[in-house]
């Protein structure tokens, strides 16, 4: 099923979330590779962390940027290893990898604690789009 037949579906019963859709057809190209592994955890109702698995990466080889709605991860090439290896299990290798944040989050210090990168993220809903009882008049 193409990504027009799939949300075409739903034409019928949305209004003005065109955008949305085409950042979920964004995502699917993300989806390939499941390095680092990470954790989504809620905190409340408001607040989620992020938590990425960096084992091994300086926390000066990091970067955490935000960009027109994308929280993104990367790594700079770690410095060459030339020890020798008997076994080598720990990946150190360079990655780049998006999230995409609702309209809403905000994301906060990321934070580095023992091989585990944490972004907390808020989501900040406006007066104006909490709900509400309408009067009818």
């Amino acid at each position: 099923m193409n990504n027009l037949t799939r949300w075409e579906r739903y034409a019928p019963v949305t209004l003005g979330v065109e955008d949305m859709f085409h950042r979920l057809d964004a995502l699917v190209d993300n989806t390939s590779s499941n390095y680092p592994p990470y954790n989504i955890i809620k905190v409340d109702e408001f607040s989620q962390e992020l938590h990425i698995a960096l084992a091994g990466i300086a926390k000066e080889d990091i970067s955490v940027t935000t960009h027109r709605g994308v929280l993104g991860v990367s790594t700079t090439a770690p410095t060459a290893d030339t020890r020798q290896f008997l076994h080598r299990g720990i990946a150190q290798r360079t990655f780049s990898r998006n999230w995409q944040l609702g309209d809403q989050a905000e994301v906060g210090t990321p934070r580095y604690e023992n091989g585990m990168l944490i972004i907390p993220i808020t989501l900040v809903v406006p007066e104006e789009q909490k709900r509400k009882e309408l009067p009818i008049t």
